[in-house]
């Protein structure tokens, strides 16, 4: 590390803001004026909040503002880790996280090509049976290497994982199950100690005071990100060069993190709270990493920035005045269709913002800039970024219904509205047919957004099918539409749907699970845990006077969303 570097090349965002411009000056200047940069990297929590005690928790989470730099000092530690892998045989990796501790390795295997030095890199973030037994079916047990990654180490999900596929390995290696294993977590955390119990490779101890949103450039996204064989010095470096040009070294001319942070708090505070994102193909899940960071940080006490990622392109006369298009791509590499259509939305009046990176080794410094622009933006709308007060409303209600199903034997079952064409409707008004409830479901004022919530196996088909379901939302209500897979959305944009203003229409998919799995050591299967969930987020969105509807599919989810899109057009 000692030999001069090249600098790091920062790409500029292109801000195309029309009449919102003067509003964001101001509010620069504002921010200016009273050292916001030097108060930030001096962790002044009052830039935020008023509170006492709001500040000592707001300080306590921003570990993650100079944890690029911590983790330079790691790299030949986790890249000795890498050989030593290799050197044993392992040739897959199944990363096995939720939210914050899986969406940058996602980000990582899909943004980049593996490289032969790589290992193959699976993501496992589901309680869906059916992922399960795909992602199992998928990799040699025998040479795979299972990432056991939780900050808190009491998550429910990854710690079902792991004891799922330490069972399978076990049953191959007996008592050397261990060594296909390897936990990430935070000092103090109760994981530790089952880890070392069930002889675990390794350990790696991340960092109390970085949460789990920020937390790619930490042990969690890099340990996943060199074993696929990313050159995370080189990540690592470029993040640091984003430090800088956002003041970590001392005053700056232009900080990116806080001209993107403001201009998107004061676009959200305009009604602009839709960042609607568009990538080319090979960026496409950047989304998720930035549909969590985004919305569970920003969405909280009625108001907040909702992220739309993966929304079908449609002609701009569809979209009303409460987007904000962002697009994150290459330079050099032509992306005519979305070029086109983007120069037709600014033209329609809408504000755009460009980013353009070098290659996939700058998402380093993007996902820097990005965690500046978010605190910064949380920061215009005066809350806390790094909170999540909404996030256990889901997670107790899950609680209350798995004692219940440990005492009885099974899930409370709800009363259907409407059974039709072999889908059971659960919510809005009593109908004679799918039409008319979904009609009187799907009102929308302005400002209002669709949120479609698939406790489902995800599958090439089943997306296309969705795209489909949202581009016919899209066209019918002129509303942002939002996607996510459950149970791995309430790590992320769960925050916002409970916390965020009071503008979803919320739509839950269902269906039978079919295979299920049993979870070892438990008198209850993957599917009840997964249907346990689907139930407890609906009662805590009801618990917030969200307005709910919940289709169950039956046995073939691909045909029943299918007939939902006809349903509807």
């Amino acid at each position: 590390m000692g030999e001069t570097q090249q600098p790091v090349a920062i790409p500029a965002a292109a801000l195309h803001l029309g009449p919102y411009q003067a509003a964001v000056d101001a509010k620069l200047a504002e921010f200016n004026a009273k050292n916001f940069t030097a108060g930030f990297w001096q962790k002044q929590a009052d830039l935020w909040v008023q509170d006492a005690q709001a500040q000592a928790e707001l300080r306590a989470f921003m570990g993650w503002l100079r944890v690029a730099e911590t983790m330079q000092q790691a790299v030949p530690e986790i890249n000795a880790f890498v050989q030593e892998v290799k050197a044993a045989g392992f040739t897959h990796v199944i990363v096995m996280g939720m939210g914050g501790s899986s969406m940058a390795p996602i980000v990582f295997e899909k943004s980049f090509p593996k490289s032969a030095e790589g290992l193959e890199m699976l993501v496992l973030d589901t309680t869906d049976p059916g992922t399960v037994q795909q992602i199992e079916k998928a990799v040699p047990l025998a040479t795979t290497l299972c990432i056991v990654a939780s900050k808190s180490g009491t998550t429910a999900e990854p710690l079902a994982f792991g004891d799922y596929f330490y069972d399978r390995i076990k049953a191959i290696k007996g008592d050397k199950a261990g060594e296909n294993f390897v936990a990430i977590t935070d000092p103090g955390s109760k994981f530790i100690a089952t880890a070392e119990s069930l002889g675990y490779r390794r350990v790696f101890l991340n960092f109390t005071e970085v949460g789990g949103r920020f937390s790619a450039l930490s042990y969690f996204g890099l340990v996943p990100a060199a074993l696929y064989g990313i050159d995370i010095e080189e990540l690592l470096r470029r993040a640091v060069g984003m430090m800088a040009a956002n003041g970590a070294s001392g005053d700056v001319a232009h900080n990116p993190g806080l001209e993107l942070g403001v201009t998107l708090g004061v676009l959200a505070q305009q009604g602009r709270d839709k960042l609607t994102l568009i990538t080319p193909p090979s960026l496409s899940d950047l989304g998720l990493w930035l549909e969590q960071l985004i919305a569970e940080s920003t969405g909280k006490h009625g108001v907040g920035i909702l992220p739309v990622a993966g929304e079908p392109l449609a002609d701009a006369s569809l979209y009303g005045s409460d987007r904000v298009f962002v697009y994150v791509g290459y330079e050099g590499q032509p992306d005519e269709e979305n070029q086109e259509q983007l120069q037709a939305l600014q033209a329609a009046g809408h504000p755009v913002i460009s980013i353009l990176m070098h290659d996939a080794l700058d998402l380093g410094q993007e996902f820097f800039r990005w965690e500046v622009a978010t605190a910064v933006a949380s920061a215009v709308l005066e809350i806390n970024p790094f909170d999540q007060p909404n996030v256990q409303a889901a997670k107790t209600a899950t609680d209350k219904l798995m004692k219940e199903v440990a005492e009885k034997g099974s899930l409370p079952q709800e009363e259907k509205t409407l059974a039709a064409d072999g889908l059971s409707y659960y919510g809005g008004s009593a109908a004679t047919d799918a039409k008319a409830l979904l009609s009187s479901f799907f009102q929308a004022q302005p400002g209002d957004y669709v949120s479609i919530q698939a406790y489902l196996t995800e599958t090439p088909e089943l997306n296309a099918a969705i795209a489909e379901l949202r581009a016919t939302l899209q066209q019918r209500l002129h509303a942002a539409t939002t996607f996510g897979y459950g149970p791995r959305f309430l790590h992320s944009t769960g925050q916002y749907h409970k916390g965020g203003p009071n503008t979803g229409l919320f739509l839950q998919l269902t269906a039978d699970n079919n295979p299920d799995l049993p979870l070892p050591g438990r008198s209850y299967t993957f599917g009840t845990l997964k249907n346990a969930q689907a139930q407890g987020d609906l009662e805590a969105l009801r618990s917030y006077d969200r307005r709910t509807l919940r289709v169950d599919l039956g046995a073939n989810a691909l045909e029943g969303v299918k007939k939902l899109t006809a349903a509807l057009k």
